[in-house]
């Protein structure tokens, strides 16, 4: 049995509502019916929030788009950033780890 196949068995539609079963470490499968809708391509972004019990996916289309996670870091200001304070902080923790 093919991948399409077994998602042909597990997504059905009712009501307008699709059923998704997620695959290993919880990665689902968006039906190319609602990225049709929602007009994404194959590679895109999502925002994602949870809404009590709800699980609010968002396409992102008016933001940058980070193309690797390198590029994402370069990006990050650093303004907020005291070496001396990351110092304390590190010498801090390292001097707790070592109590233990």
């Amino acid at each position: 049995m093919t991948i399409t196949e077994i998602q042909s068995i597990l997504n059905f539609s009712m009501n307008g509502q699709v059923f998704v079963k997620s695959f290993s470490k919880g990665q689902i499968t968006i039906p190319k019916v609602f990225r049709d809708k929602l007009g994404v391509e194959n590679d895109f972004w999502l925002k994602m929030a949870i809404d009590g019990n709800r699980l609010i996916a968002e396409p992102v289309s008016d933001e940058p788009r980070p193309k690797n996670l390198a590029d994402k870091l370069l990006s990050v200001k650093g303004d907020w950033f005291n070496l001396s304070d990351w110092k304390k902080t590190r010498a801090e923790v390292s001097r707790r780890l070592n109590a233990n």
